[in-house]
């Protein structure tokens, strides 16, 4: 309430949860349906359009001859990601602990992967994430920047946040495609991906597209998978090729008795080498077996899994116009996710220098 105080928004309609509607658009004459309290911005149908039809079709009498749900061709893989990654992330609580880390260490990790000139440039702005998954990072960022957050993911998971945090007037949170992201061009001060875009039929295009969003003074971070995991010790070399090998087979049918059976084992194995971690770092929270299987089927079920250096991605940030390049370095990490992001690349842009 301060800070809607504070921005002069605080009135009878602040705070108002939408439980199902639809967002009406005149040019296009599409409908764009609200369901528990979720926004569907998707430019094709989903299995929730459906459900949605057929719970409000009397409400929906008066505009069916005139719009329509979108229907536009689905980008490639874009299905399969959506059902897959909204299995592995419904399963997961809100228990204080996402993969091996606590609350706190992902809330620092965020703010260290974006910079204090980030959080200057986002304050009282609007910050984007582009997979939000649970939301728990865009909350976070809300928490630090006092922004507006909004946070976008294809999967089901963002159905979970939108009902997690739905007393939260200053969260938003809407099923959309990476690749169509449903915002004006260049309206967030502050752009934010973590893990995400590498799980894409293509992690270029994908970044085009959220970089549109971005601010000409804003700036803009990418986490994806580096070329560590094909390098470093006998064992993860060996475990990547596993993952190269399996993950076609797995990702096509992972639900077969054969896919389960193989996921369980490999758990095991995610099990063990967590309570290595734990031994060497304290810091590193405990697996559950579920936790050990989300992080499983994490590995081997995407189709997609691209990794990228940082060369390659300080150049796609200079193509679409980022003069300010750096990497974030793993040394400023909590000391729980170092290991994890030495190995990968977290590269963060800006368009113009802060103005202080």
């Amino acid at each position: 309430m301060a800070v809607a105080q504070r921005r002069r928004v605080f009135d009878d309609h602040f705070n108002r949860y939408v439980e199902a509607g639809l967002l009406v658009c005149e040019r296009c004459r599409y409908l764009f349906p609200i369901t528990h309290g979720l926004p569907i911005l998707l430019p094709y149908k989903t299995p929730l359009h459906h459900e949605f039809a057929a719970e409000y079709q009397r409400e929906m009498t008066h505009l069916s001859t005139t719009h329509t749900f979108p229907s536009l061709p689905p980008v490639s893989g874009e299905q399969f990601v959506m059902n897959s990654f909204s299995k592995e992330w419904l399963d997961y609580e809100y228990d204080g602990i996402v993969w091996d880390l606590s609350y706190e260490d992902h809330e620092r990790r965020f703010l260290a992967e974006i910079g204090s000139d980030a959080v200057r440039t986002g304050r009282n702005g609007i910050f984007f994430e582009a997979g939000c998954g649970l939301g728990l990072t865009t909350e976070f960022a809300h928490t630090n920047l006092e922004a507006d957050a909004i946070g976008l993911d294809l999967s089901l998971a963002v159905l979970k946040a939108s009902g997690h945090f739905r007393t939260h007037p200053f969260l938003h949170f809407v099923q959309g495609s990476v690749f169509h992201p449903p915002l004006r061009h260049g309206i967030a001060d502050v752009v934010y991906s973590h893990g995400v875009l590498h799980h894409t039929y293509s992690t270029r295009e994908a970044f085009k597209a959220i970089a549109r969003c971005c601010s000409p003074s804003g700036m803009l971070y990418l986490w994806v998978y580096g070329p560590g995991s094909q390098k470093g010790s006998l064992l993860r070399r060996a475990a990547y090729h596993l993952e190269a090998i399996v993950r076609p087979a797995i990702g096509q049918n992972p639900d077969s008795i054969t896919s389960r059976i193989f996921l369980n084992v490999v758990s095991c194995g995610y099990l063990a080498a967590n309570w290595g971690h734990r031994i060497r770092n304290p810091e590193v929270q405990a697996y559950s077996f579920q936790k050990a299987l989300h992080a499983a089927r994490d590995r081997f079920t995407p189709i997609y899994a691209h990794r990228h250096d940082y060369q390659t991605v300080a150049e796609w940030f200079r193509e679409e116009g980022f003069r300010f390049v750096e990497r974030v370095s793993w040394r400023t990490m909590p000391s729980a996710n170092q290991d994890n992001f030495r190995r990968n690349t977290g590269v963060r842009g800006r368009r113009a220098p802060q103005v202080i």
